[in-house]
């Protein structure tokens, strides 16, 4: 009984999962989907600094985290077709899942999120009218800040990030003692997005260590400090 209890659980969890999985979009079907759609409405569930900071044209703001997010949702028309996005994925992937729980039936998600679109070179909108959003960091710049004697490691965040703030006070002691020894720079996501594309950055906190300017290697995640000694060396 209970063995086919298990079977009954798994059949219904896959075939929840596969008839969610044609509503997971990439970011060019994602947006010739919008494109072919009447009516459509585009959601950006992420915050509104992360909002203001760019966007897909015509979308709409309403932040994930904000305690009325439930409310706001539920008064949109169920019968629209809806397209959520967030930046790489998590977010608008709980969001769609209220939403269809909540009787709207076309909800689509962008898989990996502004992430994703960004690294497929698709438009980003900055709210008042431009297309595109000039990186504080150059190409020119970043290079020669990671040519250097000294180990350096890169830390792509978005101030917005909860693992990212959490990691700021370790990475400002490790920084204070690896004085001389290794030098760490913070890079925001949200004011380069052209160097995060090139970079190949699709989530966050995400490091690149370089030394003499070669990229020796990536770490992806929230690191504690044994990790971050290994990466930069023994004292």
């Amino acid at each position: 009984m209970k063995v086919a209890s298990l079977v009954l659980l798994l059949i219904t969890c896959f075939s929840c999962h596969s008839q969610n999985a044609k509503y997971q979009l990439d970011p060019k079907s994602f947006q010739d989907k919008i494109s072919s759609t009447p009516g459509a409405v585009v959601l950006d569930v992420r915050t509104p600094d992360e909002f203001t900071s760019g966007s897909i044209a015509n979308a709409q703001n309403i932040d994930f985290r904000d305690k009325y997010f439930d409310k706001k949702i539920i008064n949109l028309d169920t019968l629209k077709t809806y397209f959520v996005y967030c930046l790489s994925g998590g977010r608008s992937g709980s969001a769609a899942d209220f939403m269809r729980k909540n009787g709207f039936k076309n909800v689509y998600e962008l898989s990996g999120g502004m992430l994703a679109w960004n690294k497929a070179n698709l438009p980003v909108s900055n709210n008042v009218g431009q297309t595109e959003i000039s990186d504080k960091i150059s190409p020119e710049q970043f290079q020669l800040m990671i040519k250097s004697d000294k180990v350096v490691l890169i830390d792509f965040y978005a101030p917005w990030c909860g693992p990212c703030k959490q990691m700021l006070p370790l990475l400002e002691t490790i920084a204070k003692e690896y004085q001389g020894k290794a030098t760490i720079i913070r890079v925001n996501i949200d004011e380069n997005k052209k160097l995060t594309r090139q970079l190949n950055i699709d989530e966050i906190p995400f490091f690149k260590l370089y030394n003499e300017g070669n990229e020796k290697g990536n770490f992806i995640g929230q690191l504690d400090r044994a990790t971050l000694e290994r990466i930069l060396g023994s004292k």
